[in-house]
C-alpha cells in the first residue's frame, strides 16, 4: 500500500515538473507594443524576436495570439506573426499550430507566406505558447488587441494616453563643421522640435563609427538642451584620436519636470565622415598605362590665425610604398590648401606603375601616410589618413638586339636575321602619338666586311642622345662619343656608363632603355681598327602593338614582324628588301636634322620614393626602374647639362662635332667583295668557324646559365657568318661574347628569383652579373671583378702595364668655333689609358695668327 502511494506521488511530481503551465516552466513576455492595434511610426524601433530563445512563453495580462490575419506594420513590427487555428480547451492539452506571417503584403492570398511550427496549451486562465526563434528581422509574435499609446507604449486608460516625454517626429540633423570666431572647429546638431513648448528637454550624445564618444574621463560626451535651445555643438577637440570615422549625433527627449530617467528612444542623425578623405581608395595600374591621380580632401575646415582662408594649410607626408619597386609617386610632401572655387581644402598626387622589366606578376600594396606630428589644432595630432591600395598589373616588355655586322633578334621574331645595308635606318619607332620615341642607327662598311653599326641616335619627347664610333678619316682611331644634340638639359633621360667606359645605358622616362656596347677590334689587315656597336633595346609596354622599324612589329605574333617602311609585309626570305624599306633618305635622319623642341612633351611630374629617410625624386623615377642596370654605373648625362639659361646655352659641355668623314675610305670599302664563301681566303672552313664560335661563347661569363637556350645557337650562327666575311676568328669574337651575355642577362633579370629588394629597390642577384667586356680576354672574371693576367690592368684588363698611353688626336682635329662655345674644353682620343681620379693632362698653349 505504501509503495503504491509513493509511485502515484512520484508520477504526479514528474508530470507537474513537465507541465508548461507551471510557473517555473515558462517565461513571461512583457511588451504592450505586441498589440494588434499598435502600428509603429517611422521613428519607432521595430520589434524583432531574433533573440528569443525557443521555449514556452506566456504573454503579459493573459494576452492571446490573434487567430486571424494581421497585416504588415502592426504589433510593433514589420512582419507580425499570428496563430493559424483556434485556441485549445483545457482538456485538449498541448496542441500543434502554425505561426503565420504576411510577407508579400497586398499580393498575399493566404496571409501565411511564411510559417513556424509552434505549440499552445490552455492553462485555464491563460495560454502558454512554445515559440521558435524568428529567422530574420523585423519579425515578431503578436499578442493582445488593446489600444496602445503611440508615445511610451503604455496601455490607454479611459481613452487617454499619458504623456511620458515629448514626441520626436524626425531625426536630428548633423550639419557640416564650421569655424567659430575664435578659430575653433565645431559640429552643429539640430533637433527638429517646435519652440515655445513648455517643459521639454533633449539629451544629445555622439557616436563615431557606431561607438559612443567618450571624454578624457571616460564619460559620454553629451549636451542637455532645455527651453527653446534646439542646437548642440561638438567641439572638434573632442574628436582627437577619432578622425577618419563617421560622426553622428543622437537625441532623446524628456520632460524636465519628470526628470531624465523617463525619456524617449534615441534617434540618430545623418552621418558625417570627419577626416581627410583619400579617393579613390583603391587603384589599378598597368605597367604600360598612364599615371593615375589620387585626390586628398579634408572634410573639416583647417583653423589658423590668418584672416585669409587661402593661407591656411595642413601639411601631409606620404609614408611611401612598402615596395617602391612596383610603383612610384609624384611627390612626398603635400599641403591641403583652401580652394576658393570649390570651398574645399584639397590637393592631389599621381601614382605610376614601375616598368621594371621583371616578370613579378600582379602586385597589391598600399600608399600610406605618416602621422600628423604637430599642428595648431590638437584635433589633428597623430592622425593618419587611410592608405590607398594599389594594384599593379605586370606587362611584358619588348627586347630587340643587334650585334656584329649586324645580326638582329627582333621583338617577336627571335631567329637571327641580317641587315647588310649601309646608311641611316629606323631601328625602332613608336606610333604612340602621346610619346614621340624613335631609335635610328647608322651602319658603315666595317673593315673589309659587311656593314657594322657605328652610331645610334635615340629620341624620347624632347630628349635626344647620340652614341657614335664611326671612323671619320682613314687610319684614325675612334673612341665612343656621347652627345646630346638637342642642346637643352635632358628632361628625365639618364645616361650612364659602366666602369670600363665601353658600355653605355640610356634610360628614358617611359622605361624604354638602350644598352650600347662599344667594341674596338683589330681586323685581319695591318693596323686596321674595327669600331662597332652592339645595341640592346628594351621597349616599354606602352609600345606593344604600336611599334615599327627593323626591330619588327611588336604585337606578340612573330609571323608579321617584317612590316616594311613602305607598309608591305615581307617574309624571312626577303629581309634584304625589308631592311631597305627602313633606309632613310640622305641627310634626313636625326644625325642631320633634329625635331624642334615642344613644350607640351616635357615631363610634367617628378616621381619619388617616400619614406623616413631622404626623399628621392627624379623625372625618370622608379617609373623607369630597371634592375639590370649595373649598380656601379656612373651617370654621365648630368655632366653634359648646360645651364638652364636657354635651349642653346653658351657652354663647353657640348663638344664640337668631328671633321667630316673621308668618303674615299667609304667608297673603297663598298667596292670590296661581299659575296664571301667557305673556305675563306686564309683557309678557314665552315666547320672550323663553327667550332671556333662555340668555343668562344663557352668562355662567356653567363654561358652556364643560358647554354640550354636558343640564344646559343642564334649567336653561333651570326658568329659563323662574320668569320666567313672577315676571314678572322677574332675580329668579332668579343662582340658575340658580349652579345650572348647581354641577351642572357636580360632574360635572367626578368625572373623574380634573380631579383633582390634592398630598401624597396630591385637589385640584380650578383650571380647573374658579369665582368666588363669579357675582361678583354686578358683576365679571369670572379664575381663582377676582372682579375687581370700579368701585364694588364684596368676594370676590363684592356690597359697594358708598362706601355705609355698614346694620344691619337683631339676630337674635331683641335679646331674650335669660338662663336659656338668658349673653347676652354677639348676631348682627347687616347689609347691604353685607365680612368682615375689622379688622371691629369698637361696643355701647352699655342697662339695662331694670320
Amino acid at each position: 500500500m505504501v509503495v503504491t502511494i509513493l509511485l502515484l506521488l512520484s508520477s504526479f511530481i514528474l508530470a507537474f515538473a513537465q507541465d508548461p503551465c507551471a510557473p517555473n516552466n515558462h517565461k513571461p513576455i512583457v511588451e504592450p507594443h505586441r498589440s494588434t492595434q499598435f502600428q509603429p511610426e517611422p521613428t519607432d524601433t521595430l520589434l524583432c524576436d531574433d533573440n528569443l530563445q525557443a521555449g514556452w512563453y506566456a504573454f503579459d495580462n493573459s494576452d492571446e495570439m490573434p487567430t486571424s490575419c494581421v497585416t504588415q506594420f502592426h504589433c510593433g513590427t514589420h512582419f507580425p506573426l499570428w496563430m493559424q487555428g483556434s485556441h485549445p480547451s483545457v482538456a485538449d492539452g498541448i496542441v500543434q499550430r502554425k505561426a503565420c506571417s504576411n510577407v508579400y503584403g497586398s499580393s498575399s492570398h493566404t496571409c501565411c507566406d511564411f510559417s513556424l511550427d509552434i505549440q499552445v496549451k490552455n492553462c485555464g486562465t491563460f495560454y502558454v505558447y512554445y515559440l521558435q526563434t524568428v529567422p530574420a528581422c523585423a519579425m515578431a509574435y503578436c499578442a493582445g488587441n488593446k489600444r496602445i499609446c503611440d508615445v511610451g507604449g503604455q496601455i490607454a486608460q479611459g481613452g487617454n494616453c499619458p504623456d511620458l516625454y515629448p514626441k520626436l517626429n524626425s531625426a536630428p540633423i548633423l550639419s557640416n563643421p564650421e569655424l567659430t570666431p575664435t578659430n575653433q572647429v565645431r559640429f552643429p546638431c539640430s533637433v527638429d522640435y517646435p519652440t515655445g513648448q513648455p517643459d521639454v528637454g533633449f539629451i544629445v550624445t555622439w557616436t563615431v563609427d557606431g561607438k559612443e564618444l567618450m571624454d578624457t574621463s571616460g564619460q559620454p560626451v553629451q549636451t542637455v538642451l532645455t527651453g527653446d535651445s534646439r542646437k548642440a555643438y561638438l567641439d572638434g577637440i573632442k574628436l582627437q584620436g577619432n578622425l577618419g570615422k563617421e560622426l553622428k549625433c543622437n537625441v532623446s527627449s524628456f520632460h524636465p519636470s519628470k526628470g531624465r530617467g523617463i525619456r524617449s528612444d534615441t534617434l540618430s542623425s545623418n552621418g558625417y565622415w570627419a577626416g581627410i578623405r583619400v579617393s579613390p581608395d583603391r587603384i589599378n595600374l598597368d605597367e604600360g598605362g598612364p599615371e593615375q591621380t589620387v585626390s586628398i580632401e579634408s572634410t573639416i575646415p583647417i583653423p589658423c590665425t590668418s584672416l585669409f582662408a587661402s593661407e591656411c594649410k595642413l601639411k601631409l607626408k606620404l609614408a611611401g610604398l612598402k615596395n617602391s619597386a612596383d610603383a612610384s609617386l609624384s611627390g612626398c610632401h603635400y599641403e591641403l590648401t583652401y580652394d576658393n572655387a570649390t570651398g574645399l581644402y584639397s590637393t592631389s598626387f599621381k601614382v605610376k606603375a614601375t616598368r621594371d622589366f621583371i616578370k613579378d606578376h600582379n602586385q597589391v600594396q598600399e600608399v600610406g601616410f605618416q602621422p600628423i606630428a604637430s599642428f595648431l589644432h590638437p584635433m589633428w595630432m597623430n592622425y593618419k589618413p587611410n592608405p590607398v591600395m594599389i594594384g599593379t598589373t605586370d606587362k611584358e616588355h619588348g627586347h630587340c638586339t643587334l650585334h656584329g655586322d649586324p645580326h638582329f633578334s627582333g621583338f617577336d621574331y627571335k631567329k637571327n636575321y641580317n641587315v647588310y645595308e649601309v646608311g641611316d635606318m629606323v631601328l625602332y619607332k613608336s606610333r604612340n602619338q602621346k610619346r614621340p620615341f624613335e631609335v635610328q642607327i647608322r651602319t658603315w662598311p666595317c673593315g673589309s666586311y659587311h656593314p657594322c653599326t657605328c652610331a645610334v641616335v635615340a629620341r624620347e619627347g624632347n630628349d635626344i642622345v647620340e652614341v657614335d664610333v664611326c671612323e671619320k678619316k682613314m687610319g684614325v682611331v675612334e673612341a665612343p662619343s656621347v652627345s646630346y644634340p638637342s642642346g637643352h638639359p635632358l628632361e628625365g633621360t639618364v645616361v650612364s656608363r659602366d666602369k670600363s667606359g665601353k658600355i653605355f645605358y640610356i634610360n628614358f622616362p617611359s622605361g624604354a632603355r638602350l644598352q650600347i656596347t662599344s667594341i674596338i677590334s683589330k681586323g685581319r689587315h695591318k693596323n686596321e681598327t674595327l669600331p662597332l656597336l652592339n645595341v640592346d633595346v628594351q621597349g616599354p609596354p606602352d609600345d606593344f602593338g604600336s611599334s615599327e622599324g627593323l626591330c619588327g612589329n611588336w604585337n606578340g605574333d612573330d609571323g608579321d614582324d617584317f612590316v616594311g617602311g613602305d607598309g608591305l609585309l615581307y617574309g624571312p626570305a626577303s629581309v634584304a628588301n625589308f631592311s631597305k624599306s627602313w633606309m632613310l633618305p640622305t641627310q634626313t635622319s636625326m644625325f642631320y636634322q633634329l625635331p624642334k623642341y615642344e613644350q607640351h612633351l616635357a615631363p610634367k611630374f617628378e616621381y619619388c620614393s617616400c619614406g623616413q629617410g631622404p626623399v628621392d625624386c627624379t623625372k625618370v623615377g622608379k617609373g623607369a626602374m630597371n634592375p639590370s642596370k649595373p649598380k656601379d654605373g656612373q651617370v654621365i648625362s648630368d655632366k653634359n647639362k648646360p645651364p638652364r639659361r636657354s635651349a642653346r646655352a653658351y657652354t663647353d659641355h657640348y663638344p664640337d662635332g668631328d671633321v667630316p668623314g673621308d668618303h674615299m675610305i667609304l667608297n673603297r670599302r663598298l667596292k670590296r667583295n661581299v659575296f664571301a664563301s667557305f673556305p675563306t681566303p686564309s683557309g678557314i672552313t665552315e666547320l672550323q668557324a663553327r667550332s671556333a664560335c662555340t668555343q668562344s661563347i663557352t668562355r662567356s661569363s653567363l654561358y652556364s646559365r643560358c647554354s640550354h637556350t636558343n640564344i646559343l645557337s642564334d649567336i653561333v650562327e651570326g658568329c659563323v657568318e662574320d668569320i666567313k666575311f672577315s676571314d678572322s676568328t677574332e675580329a668579332f669574337e668579343l662582340a658575340h661574347m658580349n652579345a650572348f651575355d647581354s641577351i642572357c642577362h636580360n632574360e635572367l633579370a626578368k625572373d623574380p628569383n634573380n631579383i633582390q629588394y634592398v630598401n624597396g629597390l630591385a637589385v640584380i642577384n650578383p650571380s647573374i652579373l658579369t665582368c666588363p667586356n669579357q675582361c678583354s680576354k686578358n683576365g679571369r672574371c670572379i664575381g663582377t671583378t676582372c682579375h687581370c693576367n700579368h701585364g694588364y690592368t684596368s676594370a676590363d684588363c684592356s690597359v697594358r702595364i708598362g706601355v705609355a698611353p698614346t694620344i691619337h688626336r683631339l676630337r674635331g682635329d683641335g679646331q674650335c668655333d669660338i662663336r659656338r662655345r668658349p673653347c676652354r674644353q677639348v676631348n682627347v682620343i687616347v689609347d691604353n689609358i685607365m680612368e682615375s681620379s689622379h688622371l691629369a693632362c698637361r696643355v701647352t698653349p699655342l697662339d695662331l695668327s694670320d
